[in-house]
C-alpha cells in the first residue's frame, strides 16, 4: 500500500486561512441579490473569484450543464424549470449564484476555473448570452411594493 503524502503537501489552504485571519460566518451565506446589485463579498461579486472557489460537484455539474444547453436553444434532456430541495444550507443559493454567474457573463465565463470542463460534458461549445432576472422572495415587501421613486413603475407583486 502506498504511503499518502500529508495533505499540507498536496493542497494549499485559502490565504485567509494560511494568515489566520478570523472567520466571519456571514461570508459563508451568499445573497443573490447581493450578487445582483453589487454589494455582495468579493468571493461572490466576482465571478472569476466565485468560480475558483467553489467545488463543481457532480450535481452541480449536471445542474449548470442543463441549464447551459437549454439557454444555448437546445430542448432535448433539458428540463426548464428545477425543483432544489435541500435543507438549510444545501446550497441552494450557492447553485442559483454559479447560474446567475454563468447566464450574466455568457462566453467571458469559458475561462473560468472549471467551465471549460463544465462545457465539455455537456457537450457544448461555449456558454451563451442570456438576459438575467432576479427576484428574491424574502427581500420583496406586496405592501410598500418596488420602484415608483425613479420613475419606474410601482410594483406590489413579482408580475408587476
Amino acid at each position: 500500500m502506498a504511503n499518502l503524502k500529508p495533505w499540507y503537501k498536496v493542497v494549499t489552504p485559502r490565504e485567509d486561512l494560511r494568515e489566520g485571519k478570523p472567520l466571519d460566518a456571514s461570508e459563508f451565506a451568499v445573497h443573490l441579490d447581493q450578487v445582483r446589485d453589487g454589494r455582495a463579498p468579493t468571493d461572490y461579486q466576482d465571478p472569476a473569484r466565485f468560480f475558483e472557489r467553489t467545488y463543481l460537484t457532480q450535481n452541480l455539474c449536471g445542474l449548470a450543464g442543463e441549464v447551459v444547453r437549454r439557454l444555448s436553444g437546445e430542448k432535448t434532456e433539458t428540463s426548464p424549470i428545477f425543483n432544489m430541495s435541500t435543507q438549510f444550507g444545501g446550497g441552494k443559493t450557492h447553485a442559483l449564484t454559479l447560474l446567475y454567474h454563468l447566464a450574466a457573463n455568457g462566453p467571458e465565463a469559458n475561462g473560468w476555473q472549471g467551465v471549460r470542463g463544465l462545457l465539455d460534458k455537456s457537450g457544448m461549445a461555449t456558454v451563451p448570452e442570456a438576459a438575467t432576472a432576479v427576484f428574491v422572495g424574502t427581500e420583496f415587501d406586496s405592501i410598500t411594493g418596488r420602484g415608483g421613486d425613479d420613475g419606474t413603475p410601482l410594483r406590489k407583486t413579482p408580475w408587476g
